[in-house]
C-alpha cells in the first residue's frame, strides 16, 4: 500500500467544493469585464447602424455626460447630412473595463452639396454601473467640420 494521504469521502468532497468555489471567485471579475466588453460591442454596433441609416434622434439617446446628465445634440445640424459608409477602425477598452475609445471612419455628404467627404470620429464611451449601459460622451459625428 502507498504512503499517500488518505481522506474520507466527505473530506474529499469538501475540498473539491472549496477548490471550485475559489476558482469561481477568481474568474468573477473577468466575467464582469467580459460582459461589459460584449455590451460595448453591442452598443457600438447599434449606434453604428443608427448613424449609418440617419436615425440621429435615436443615436442621440446614447449621448450622456459622465455625470449622468444627457449630453446636448444638435439634431438640426446633423439632419443636413447622409451617411454612405461607417466602419469601425479600432476599439480599445480601458483596463478598468468602464471606459472605451472607438474610432470610426464615416463617409457622408451634405444633402444640398452632394459632395462626399469623410471623417474619423473619435468616440469616448463610458459604462454606467447603475443601469449597466454604455454611453457616448463625445457627441454625434462632426459632419462638415474642417479636417484636423
Amino acid at each position: 500500500m502507498s504512503a499517500g494521504w488518505h481522506a474520507s469521502p466527505a473530506t474529499r468532497l469538501l475540498l473539491l467544493g472549496l477548490v471550485l468555489v475559489f476558482a469561481g471567485c477568481a474568474s468573477a471579475p473577468m466575467l464582469g469585464k467580459q460582459n461589459r466588453t460584449n455590451s460595448l460591442e453591442a452598443s457600438a454596433e447599434s449606434y453604428r447602424k443608427l448613424i449609418r441609416w440617419g436615425y440621429f434622434d435615436e443615436a442621440a439617446k446614447y449621448l450622456r455626460n459622465p455625470d449622468g446628465t444627457p449630453a446636448p445634440a444638435d439634431l438640426a445640424r446633423v439632419a443636413r447630412y447622409r451617411v454612405t459608409a461607417y466602419a469601425v477602425a479600432s476599439s480599445l477598452l480601458a483596463d478598468n473595463g468602464k471606459e472605451a475609445r472607438v474610432v470610426a471612419v464615416i463617409e457622408y455628404y451634405e444633402i444640398d452639396a452632394g459632395v462626399v467627404a469623410s471623417l474619423r470620429d473619435q468616440q469616448l464611451w463610458w459604462f454606467d454601473d447603475a443601469d449597466k449601459h454604455w454611453y457616448l460622451a463625445s457627441g454625434l459625428p462632426a459632419f462638415g467640420a474642417p479636417a484636423r
